[in-house]
């Protein structure tokens, strides 16, 4: 609940920032989307909102997000996969990770992690493809996103660190319990939309 207000509250102090700069705050456009894990059936790993450019959708899409699943670490690889499938057909400047567990660690553990549910489940989804976190970042890379990753808990650190560096994106702990966790958020997309 902590994080959907710092990230509502980021957006809100953006659109303020654009209106400060004589410029539309229509100009952008976000999007959520949620990952889990994979003893999450495909409805649930990836929950994404439609491209909005009004805060009020996207907390409504945000009061529909409950935590659930949990198994240790989680697939960022799917939330990175999804930026790159956004990518084929949106103007994307900049991904923004937020978590508090790092990425599944291996490509043989994504593998084994899909055996809760089974191949043949994954076969009749989006998601029939396994795919790895440091092959989406690699992808993201070349298409010149910048993947800027905040960890909520210092477990993710390690791995959002990497993520962010390998994109040229930046990588910071993100405090969800104080008005400065929102700051950092609001920094970072104005300046990229103003440099836009």
């Amino acid at each position: 609940e902590k994080c959907k207000t710092t990230v509502g509250t980021m957006f809100d102090r953006a659109s303020a920032i654009l209106v400060e700069n004589k410029l539309n705050p229509d100009i952008f456009a976000l999007q959520f989307a949620v990952y889990r894990s994979y003893n999450s059936k495909d409805d649930k790993i990836l929950q994404v909102s439609p491209w909005e450019t009004k805060p009020d959708q996207l907390r409504a899409f945000m009061t529909t997000i409950r935590s659930e699943g949990g198994w240790g670490e989680e697939a960022v690889e799917i939330g990175l996969w999804h930026a790159n499938q956004e990518a084929e057909h949106e103007s994307i400047t900049q991904v923004i990770l937020i978590g508090d567990a790092p990425a599944t660690p291996t490509e043989d553990e994504v593998k084994k992690r899909r055996q809760q549910l089974g191949e043949n489940y994954w076969n009749n989804t989006k998601f029939r493809q396994p795919t790895f976190y440091k092959n989406e970042v690699q992808e993201l890379k070349q298409r010149g996103i910048p993947v800027h990753a905040f960890f909520v808990n210092n477990w993710a650190e390690n791995d959002f660190k990497i993520i962010a560096k390998e994109t040229n994106g930046q990588s910071a702990p993100l405090d969800i319990n104080s008005d400065g966790g929102a700051e950092v958020l609001t920094n970072l997309v104005t300046k990229q939309i103003l440099q836009d």
